[in-house]
């Protein structure tokens, strides 16, 4: 049986332990002691912006969470493609390998997408990992051709 939920302060820690398990595939698994920081910053993140700039859905199977993905709410300057200026940015989408090829992903971005909708955003972005490309193609996501340039500074 497959549950789908919006998230709620009462389930953070869900929340969190799903980033981490993420983090982790990605990564590869972390010391004790980033994991531990990591951990707290999530919290106090998913504390201070979910359901405000931040929204979230999980997927249970058989009461199990199995399945993730969230979606950063920003508003910047309108554009002639985006008047409104209002993105989506759809991250930590992610399921647990046991649960995978279920159609989770599609069903929690779509889910998603139409409550950002019914705030008036209309724009959506996304990075994927290869695995994920053909799930976000399949849903109507286009690759975009414009480079992205980032720079990371010490905090």
């Amino acid at each position: 049986m497959i549950s789908i939920s919006q998230a709620t302060k009462n389930d953070i820690g869900i929340l969190t332990d799903m980033r981490i398990l993420f983090a982790d595939e990605l990564a590869g698994k972390q010391d004790p002691e980033t994991e531990s920081g990591m951990r707290r910053q999530l919290e106090q993140y998913f504390t201070e912006e979910l359901n405000h700039t931040y929204l979230c859905c999980y997927a249970r199977i058989n009461g199990v969470p199995g399945s993730i993905a969230g979606l950063v709410l920003r508003k910047q300057p309108g554009s002639l493609k985006n008047p409104s200026g209002k993105w989506g940015y759809f991250m930590n989408v992610y399921t647990l390998p046991e649960f995978r090829r279920m159609g989770l992903s599609a069903q929690l971005i779509n889910a998603l997408t139409e409550q950002a909708a019914a705030l008036g955003y209309t724009s959506f972005e996304l990075h994927a990992t290869p695995q994920g490309a053909k799930i976000y193609e399949k849903i109507g996501f286009q690759l975009h051709p414009e480079p992205t340039y980032r720079k990371f500074i010490d905090a």
